[in-house]
């Protein structure tokens, strides 16, 4: 009797820890995407109360650079939407693959026990 799980199991057990390594990419991507979106909405919002005559700056790298009003809150709102769509998308790949993640656990773990009542 071996104690070594069949040579398809362990392919399927590592196809599952890559699944699961690809959540969490996906989760950290997400989290990271929705930081940026709280940080665009928080300057779309502080970009709302400042009057029309204050002069605004937008940062690029290390720089700040004189930016006219009216384009930079275009800007911001175009960046805000991208983000959005990238946010929505990330989702939908990570609650697919949670799926997917889930289900194989299931399915392996009903061929281990299946391969420990055969083996005992």
């Amino acid at each position: 009797m071996s104690e070594e799980l069949p040579q398809q199991l362990q392919h399927q057990l590592m196809r599952l820890q890559q699944i699961d390594q690809q959540v969490k990419v996906l989760t950290s991507q997400r989290t990271q995407l929705e930081l940026q979106l709280r940080e665009t909405e928080n300057a779309l919002k502080e970009l709302e109360s400042v009057e029309e005559s204050v002069s605004v700056y937008k940062s690029i790298g290390m720089l700040l650079i004189k930016s006219n009003r009216n384009n930079l809150k275009e800007e911001l709102t175009d960046k805000k939407e991208t983000l959005d769509m990238r946010i929505k998308t990330l989702q939908r790949e990570e609650e697919r693959s949670t799926k997917q993640r889930d289900e194989m656990r299931e399915k392996l773990a009903r061929q281990i026990q299946g391969e420990q009542g055969t083996a005992g």
